[in-house]
């Protein structure tokens, strides 16, 4: 074993080692990818919020044509918005759809918006929606106006007829019977379309009923404050006094009802109508068009005949002037007579006679109601008389015709009176009635069925004699079959003749018995006619028989012709010639 002593030297420690850390970049290229995406993803989603306009809840009654994300909301076929949910409300009753709108169309949401589904119609104002077959529905948008904003709305079953900025005017007309009118029908002007009706309503308080309508650009320009309207709806037949008429504006008015209007004469100079002027709507173009009656007269007629085929409405006519109307007609009591005689209330419009009443001065600082009355005084005085006459054949209706009678009643006028009576006389037709019962009574007394009886006997007469001259001239032909061929040409025209004579007596017995059978009534001149042709027929079958006779006693003389007649005898002498 070594020493200790003899081992080297120990070494000194080493120092503990520092381990100094470097710092190395660890960034990769791979970040920069993702890093961008999400700035750019940032900014997008931040220019997003900024552009992201309203989010407005609509309420429709169904969700038929509305998708999520994928119906769109369009303005003026713009695109707009889109929805983006649509639930059932709490209550199941409506459809709530969610859309949001663009920033730049954020005006849209205030509370005079509306919305509508846009899907294909076909309704009376014509089709509409059909390039949504292949587009897909879309929700419709109609701007407001107003300054408040709304998120909340009710969207409209139908589309408005009428949106805000469409170039054109509404008027409103006063009507007493909508008629076959409904929104959407056809306003008409020379039969030709320039606007439609856009609503109605009726109003309880006045108890009459408003139609308001819209007149398309530059077509409003043709309604003026003197415009006339009417209600053209259907076809307008009428069957009265004035004979059959058949009215109509177009094959639209006649399926859909339809409102026209005209302008009568000096209405150009009129003043263009104001939006919103309000006119009267008549129930035909003659009521419209007439001229101005200004206020009526009434007055009352009493006639003593029966009042059928008169009726309310009927014309009051003044020498072929329409001057009024029948207002009613009734029956009242004579106390006096026990009789029911016909009253008739009438309105009479004096200002229809034009210049003939302007001619008419009444005293001076009347009134111009009192001198009308005056004036109908005057004419009743000078013999002016109401009388019913047949306006139509075919339906029986009368009319209240007014023309003077020749050496009438004197009558009067009461122009103070309340209603003034006109005083009436019997009508043309109640005086023909008793006339004709009385021929009718007379042509009863005539015996028919003994005359038919004379005339069979007396054609059976003349034929029997035309049979016996007929085998006479057989006879007196078959013993003269040796005479000369002109003698027997001239017995062949002689037998032709009585064969034509033959047939005509035949074709009278036929005539003669078809009068006997068909005739029921005649008159006077009828009866002297079938007289004189009995007595006609009768001497002429008299002249056959003599003919007859003679001929068979004589046949030669169809060949030498009849002999002269003997002379007669010298008278005596002393006998007076």
């Amino acid at each position: 074993m070594s020493d200790p002593a003899d081992l080297p030297p120990a070494a000194p420690p080493l120092p503990k080692p520092v381990v100094v850390r470097t710092r190395r970049a660890r960034f990769s290229l791979v970040w920069l990818v993702p890093i961008v995406a999400l700035v750019v993803g940032g900014l997008m989603l931040a220019r997003s919020i900024q552009q992201r306009g309203p989010q407005i809840t609509i309420s429709f009654r169904n969700a038929e044509g509305l998708e999520a994300n994928h119906t769109e909301v369009r303005f003026k076929e713009v695109v707009v918005g889109r929805v983006t949910k649509v639930a059932l409300s709490p209550d199941r009753e409506r459809v709530i759809a969610s859309v949001s709108l663009d920033k730049s169309v954020e005006s849209l949401a205030v509370t005079d918006t509306r919305f509508w589904v846009v899907r294909p119609r076909i309704n009376t104002a014509g089709v509409s929606g059909l390039g949504t077959l292949f587009s897909g529905a879309y929700i419709g948008v109609d701007a407001g106006v107003s300054d408040e904003e709304q998120l909340r709305f009710t969207g409209l079953e139908v589309p408005p007829y009428v949106l805000r900025g469409e170039p054109g005017r509404s008027f409103n007309l006063i009507a007493q019977d909508l008629g076959s009118l409904e929104v959407g029908s056809p306003v008409l002007y020379r039969r030709t379309r320039v606007g439609r009706v856009v609503g109605f309503e009726l109003d309880p308080v006045r108890d009459r009923l408003g139609v308001r309508i819209f007149i398309d650009a530059p077509n409003d320009r043709l309604v003026t404050t003197a415009s006339r309207f009417w209600n053209a709806s259907g076809i307008d037949v009428t069957l009265g006094a004035s004979g059959f008429t058949v009215d109509t504006q177009s094959i639209a008015s006649v399926l859909v009802g339809g409102v026209a209007f005209a302008n009568p004469d000096g209405a150009a100079s009129a003043p263009a109508a104001e939006p919103d002027h309000r006119f009267r709507m008549t129930d035909s173009e003659k009521a419209a068009l007439a001229p101005p009656d200004g206020p009526p007269m009434r007055v009352r007629m009493v006639f003593n005949q029966s009042l059928r085929g008169l009726a309310a409405g009927a014309p009051i006519d003044l020498l072929g002037v329409e001057i009024g109307s029948v207002r009613s007609v009734s029956l009242q009591y004579d106390e006096r007579t026990h009789h029911l005689p016909g009253e008739v209330i009438a309105d009479i419009y004096p200002r229809r006679l034009g210049a003939v009443r302007e001619q008419f001065k009444g005293p001076e600082g009347t009134r111009r109601r009192t001198t009308d009355r005056l004036f109908m005084q005057s004419l009743v005085e000078g013999g002016l008389r109401a009388q019913m006459r047949t306006g139509n054949l075919l339906t029986g209706q009368l009319f209240v015709a007014l023309d003077f009678v020749p050496k009438a009643s004197p009558a009067t006028f009461d122009a103070s009176a309340e209603v003034p009576v006109i005083p009436t006389v019997p009508g043309t037709f109640s005086d023909l009635q008793p006339q004709l019962a009385s021929i009718i009574s007379r042509l009863g007394k005539v015996k028919f069925d003994e005359i038919g009886g004379d005339l069979q006997q007396t054609l059976k007469g003349a034929t029997a004699a035309t049979v016996q001259l007929r085998d006479t001239l057989a006879h007196a032909g078959s013993a003269i079959q040796q005479l000369s061929p002109e003698a027997q040409r001239t017995l062949t025209e002689v037998q032709d003749t009585l064969v034509r004579l033959q047939a005509t007596l035949d074709s009278a017995q036929g005539t003669l018995a078809t009068l006997d059978r068909n005739v029921t009534r005649s008159d006077a001149p009828l009866q002297r006619s079938a007289s004189q042709a009995l007595l006609e027929v009768q001497r002429a079958a008299q002249a056959l028989r003599v003919l007859g006779d003679y001929l068979q006693r004589h046949p030669e003389s169809l060949l030498r012709g009849k002999a002269a007649d003997a002379p007669l005898p010298e008278p005596a002498e002393g006998s007076s010639r």
